[in-house]
């Protein structure tokens, strides 16, 4: 089975589509304790713009925690041209300590350059290529599963980061350390989501999974991102960190 092929199917179906309901759970543990948990309920009807959230954080870290439910109704005319912006509208009326990070992580970096502690970088020829070669090194490791019932499983298991990630992360890394300090000095209620994110921006030893399942229509049902790895912050500590995002989709 064409890899290209079935995600170009999939990419249609999701075009297509008219309304995009489903619910996004995500969880953190350091050494098997919860220090996150998100649930977003999400319903958009794609050709109105007219979008629901419904949700529920709650943050245990550094001895901060945090508990917070929101539910949000707004409507973005502009049907299918402006899905870019409907997702920078969710992510910014997103409320609690996860709305406030994804501020700063899709807000500084993109791929005109990137927003470092020495200033803006343009991203040159060379990093575009970079980029490309990481995404067709990814490519490349994906499998594909076909089943009886015509249903697809798509996997990626990283045991170790392809260097063109690995570059990408560790500016990801350096751009949320400058965030964080900012956030320390400036907001200290942000200091300890920003510290929170670093934590798995500087693991140890990590392990990516991603599946996605595919009905034989080759619309999405679920998708499962995992990150797990070391963290060590002097020679005679070590932490086990843990990252799971789990996306249901109805259709």
């Amino acid at each position: 089975m064409s890899k290209l092929k079935l995600m170009y199917d999939v990419v249609n179906n999701m075009k297509d589509k008219e309304v995009i309901k489903g619910v996004l759970n995500v969880e953190g543990t350091k050494d098997q304790i919860k220090i996150l948990a998100i649930v977003n309920d999400f319903e958009k009807n794609l050709n109105s713009g007219e979008t629901k959230l419904k949700v529920s954080t709650e943050l245990d870290y550094e001895g901060k925690k945090v508990k917070h439910e929101s539910q949000t109704e707004f409507t973005m005319p502009g049907g299918h041209g402006c899905h870019g912006h409907h997702m920078h509208a969710m992510l910014h009326r997103q409320h609690g300590p996860m709305g406030h990070m994804r501020h700063h992580r899709f807000g500084q970096g993109g791929p005109e350059g990137f927003q470092g502690p020495e200033g803006f970088r343009p991203a040159g020829m060379r990093d575009k290529l970079s980029r490309l070669a990481g995404f067709l090194n990814i490519l490349n490791q994906i499998k594909v599963e076909e089943n009886e019932d015509q249903s697809v499983l798509v996997s990626l298991n990283l045991k170790e980061l392809p260097p063109e990630l690995k570059k990408v992360m560790q500016e990801r890394m350096n751009h949320h350390a400058m965030f964080a300090q900012q956030g320390q000095l400036e907001q200290p209620e942000h200091f300890g989501h920003h510290g929170f994110m670093k934590e798995f921006f500087t693991l140890q030893e990590p392990e990516i999974q991603f599946n996605v399942w595919l009905n034989k229509a080759r619309d999405v049902e679920k998708v499962l991102f995992t990150l797990t790895g070391k963290q060590k912050n002097d020679p005679d500590a070590s932490h086990e960190l843990k990252f799971k995002a789990e996306l249901n989709l109805a259709n």
